[in-house]
């Protein structure tokens, strides 16, 4: 939310809720994979060298997973010189049938991926726009539209997806989740509220 909306309120939460989660060197604690990122945010907000010590906790995991694709790719960007983006591609490419989670994790692996690797973003931002499309086609039923929403109003955010094309998809998850029970939807609300702001800033 902080992204979207610039509030400190916003990146103090994030702050004060890793601190409560302090967990023994060498550990990735009690973080869920999906938020892992948060790492990144804090370290570049605060400097404090502890947050870049838990992003190389969290590297040591022995098994990739497409959950960890978008912190292992922000990771690789940052620091490695994308030399795994094809062992990330991979990771997708070779999957067969993808849930609303990894429709989730892919759009957040491409917003993390850099475009001068044109060949693999071109390839993820393929397979998304295949995936999407699929997925679009049992709203507004689907089980996984808070997944569909999130997904396509990121893409539209990132230039993935053309606003003039698939921003009335975006808007009717938006309709459509007012009613959603806050504690059944962890944290996907939220994620989607805060894409919505982005996107009516840039309608501007």
């Amino acid at each position: 939310m902080f992204e979207a909306t610039k509030d400190d309120a916003f990146k103090e939460f994030v702050i004060d809720q890793l601190s409560c989660m302090e967990a023994p060197e060498g550990t990735a604690g009690s973080l869920p994979a999906q938020d892992y990122s948060a790492y990144f945010f804090a370290l570049e907000q605060t400097g404090n060298e502890c947050y870049s010590q838990k992003i190389e906790d969290v590297m040591k995991t022995p098994e990739w997973t497409l959950e960890l694709m978008p912190f292992i790719t922000a990771y690789d960007t940052r620091y490695k010189r994308k030399e795994h983006y094809n062992e990330i591609v991979a990771m997708f490419r070779d999957k067969q049938q993808f849930t609303g989670y990894d429709l989730v994790s892919l759009i957040d692996t491409i917003a993390q991926m850099s475009e001068e690797i044109y060949e693999y973003y071109r390839e993820l931002r393929d397979l998304f726009k295949v995936i999407i499309k699929e997925k679009m086609k049992d709203l507004p039923n689907s089980s996984e539209i808070m997944e569909i929403g999130y997904s396509i109003l990121k893409a539209c955010n990132i230039g993935v997806l053309q606003k003039e094309k698939y921003s009335n998809f975006g808007e009717l998850v938006w309709r459509n989740i007012a009613g959603i029970d806050n504690n059944t939807c962890t944290g996907l609300k939220d994620m989607i509220c805060a894409q919505h702001i982005i996107f009516n800033k840039q309608e501007v």
